[in-house]
This record gives structure tokens, C-alpha cells and sequence, in this order.
């Protein structure tokens, strides 16, 4: 169950009898790269599939739509129903995600100096289906 009040998702939890305010909440419609790839650690299983986003924008002369850099985000999806449901849909299905951002910390060595590097993701709450809309 999702409640909205004043840009604040509130969600049942399937767990717990508990309410939670979820803040850290993105809203990303975009094209899925592959089908769901499942991962099985000793903790969980897990899906992960990765969506494109590209902006367009309509050429005021030539009156064509022109793509804008096609941007790539990772998603991991811990819910088993939404598992289910991404199964359903193949490589290039548009799709429209809500869920939260992750960062997890990792390091990187170049020429002997180390850096620390943040990879973000978005854990998947909700899926569905959207449309392609093109406005102007």
C-alpha cells in the first residue's frame, strides 16, 4: 500500500506491521537493457537490471525529435512481487520505476593513488508499464 501526503510516500511494510515515511524517493521512466538477471547470495536473492534514459527534444527548423545522450542506471529489486513482474518484460520494454537511491561506497587504485568512489542505484518499491509520450 502507498499513501501520498505532501510528496512523502508512505508504505505498508509486507513484513512488519509498521508505517514508514520514505523521503529518498525517485520516479524514473525509461527502457530496460536485458531481461532480469537474478543473483543468490547467502544472504538473498536478488534481481538486477539496468534501464536507459534518453531526453529528447523537438528542432524548431527541421521540426524533427532528436535523442539527447542516452544515460544508464542500475536497479536492484529485493521485493518479490516486483521480481515477478519485471520477469514479464523483455529487453526494451518501457517501463516506469519508483524507488530509492542507494550508494554504495567501494575503492579504485590508479597509479599507485586510491580513491574512494560511490556507485549509486535505485532499489525498485513499484513497476509498471508506460507509454511513450512525446510533447510539442
Amino acid at each position: 500500500m502507498v499513501k501520498v501526503i505532501r510528496g512523502i510516500h508512505f508504505y505498508k511494510s509486507n513484513h512488519k506491521e509498521e508505517i514508514m515515511a520514505i523521503n529518498n524517493t525517485v520516479e524514473l521512466i525509461g527502457n530496460i537493457g536485458s531481461k532480469l538477471r537474478m543473483i543468490d547470495t547467502e544472504e538473498r536473492s536478488f534481481g538486477s537490471v539496468s534501464i536507459a534514459t534518453t531526453d529528447s527534444y523537438k528542432d524548431k527548423e527541421t521540426e524533427e525529435w532528436k535523442d539527447k545522450e542516452t544515460i544508464w542506471h542500475e536497479l536492484v529489486v529485493f521485493s518479490p512481487s516486483v521480481i515477478e513482474q519485471l520477469k514479464a518484460f523483455d529487453k526494451g520494454a518501457r517501463l516506469k520505476v519508483i524507488g530509492t537511491l542507494s550508494y554504495r561506497p567501494f575503492t579504485v587504485q590508479l597509479d599507485g593513488k586510491t580513491f574512494d568512489k560511490k556507485e549509486v542505484s535505485i532499489i525498485v518499491r513499484s513497476v509498471e508499464q508506460a507509454p511513450l509520450t512525446k510533447k510539442g
